[in-house]
């Protein structure tokens, strides 16, 4: 407890955990993380109604906490920092294959991640290229404007998830909405574990058809090696299917929206790509490290007294490790304000996608996705430009998990 004392006597930073960008800076990491990464990496944060946790802020201290299974990502472990996750202790919620430890996460995650391998993921590319194909050719039937965020960002990475799982791309409404409410942070735990027993319900629909009639489609494939043969229960079927749908749709959609933005505020470095100077495998990662779209965590909890660099967490502390910050850490890279993107000659290290044991089974599929669109769009509109291209006016939605524009109107 002494040692405890002294930390927060060392870090007096105590202050009300935001994700709020500064309104002048909307696409950058709030400043405060800032000046913890410089002063007082591992602080202490208040979540509000009394809780408080620890906050990991710099690249080396959030990677070892990410990889190191002696920090728990269940909800139900002493510590955890579920305040300002509503709905992450529901059962549903805490018993899926992101919120499990090893060894059941390692069993759940066997269920998917053979279908999302480098080699699976190309297996999918004509089908990808086919579907963003369409939807350019949509849009230059167009009127020469568009919203890409409704007619191309969100089309394209849902089109692909509903193909890929075998349900009705005519129910994207129908899972958009319970995204929308489900990553959402102010909700009410009334409200969120409504929206959990909606989203089970819905998954278990397609279970049911997918069992009815089974096809050659990644649902069907879990059903019946997985489901049927006895190595998931029918509601961690039911929790997996969300996770492919949320994780399937709506990260790569605010990622494909963000990326355009930032290469249309930044014509320099765009003519790098056009000219193949720069790579566009490199630019996607870079924009994958600056965007860092995950803002929210992730949350862990210390099963025993651990030691991360000077800091010990004792067991039953919480701590959010923040991949966000950790992208924008001056002590990596040279650049860490979206202002200042550029795109480098070298593939960055980066966290956007996690770290450990819970990376992000589907980030094969998201970097597969944004290479195939962002080269064509540029190059079926080398004109498009955007019709307000100020920063301050940007329309984005804040106070969910995942970060994303609500607009991006271009003139094509």
């Amino acid at each position: 407890m002494e040692e405890r004392t002294a930390a927060r006597d060392d870090c007096p930073h105590l202050r009300a955990l935001s994700l709020d960008p500064a309104p002048e800076r909307p696409l950058d990491d709030p400043p405060y993380f800032g000046d913890l990464r410089s002063g007082c990496p591992i602080s202490e944060v208040d979540l509000g109604g009394g809780k408080t946790s620890w906050l990991a802020t710099r690249f080396d201290d959030v990677k070892a906490i990410l990889s190191d299974t002696r920090f728990s990502a269940n909800p139900h472990t002493p510590g955890f920092p579920v305040r300002g996750l509503p709905g992450s202790d529901h059962p549903l919620v805490a018993d899926s294959m992101i919120r499990q430890d090893p060894p059941l996460h390692t069993t759940l995650r066997r269920c998917v991640v053979k279908y999302f391998t480098p080699r699976a993921v190309e297996s999918y590319r004509p089908q990808v290229e086919d579907i963003v194909d369409s939807h350019l050719d949509a849009l230059a039937a167009g009127s020469g404007t568009a919203d890409l965020v409704s007619q191309f960002a969100l089309a394209i990475p849902t089109t692909v998830i509903t193909r890929m799982l075998g349900i009705p791309i005519e129910d994207a409404p129908r899972f958009f909405d319970l995204t929308e409410r489900q990553t959402t942070l102010s909700l009410s735990q009334e409200e969120m574990y409504r929206t959990v027993e909606e989203f089970r319900a819905l998954g278990l629909e397609y279970a049911a058809l997918k069992e009815a009639n089974p096809a050659d489609d990644l649902l069907s494939h879990i059903i019946r090696e997985q489901y049927e043969a006895g190595g998931i229960t029918r509601d961690q079927l039911a929790a997996l299917i969300t996770i492919l749908i949320i994780g399937g749709h709506d990260t790569t959609a605010g990622m494909i929206g963000l990326s355009i933005y930032t290469l249309l505020r930044r014509p320099d470095q765009l003519a790098l790509l056009r000219s193949g100077e720069r790579s566009w495998d490199v630019a996607i990662e870079e924009l994958l490290r600056v965007h860092s779209v995950a803002r929210m965590g992730p949350r862990r909890a210390a099963t025993e007294d651990i030691t991360i660099g000077s800091h010990t967490f004792r067991k039953g502390e919480g701590v959010v490790a923040s991949i966000w910050s950790a992208n924008h850490d001056e002590s990596k890279y040279a650049r860490t304000t979206w202002e200042d993107f550029e795109i480098p000659v070298e593939r960055p290290q980066h966290l956007a996608f996690s770290f450990g044991p819970h990376q992000c089974v589907g980030q094969n599929l998201a970097r597969m996705e944004l290479r195939v669109v962002l080269p064509r769009i540029f190059a079926r509109f080398p004109g498009m430009r955007l019709v307000d291209p100020e920063v301050t006016h940007l329309s984005y939605r804040d106070d969910r998990a995942f970060f994303s524009l609500k607009e991006l109107n271009v003139t094509l």
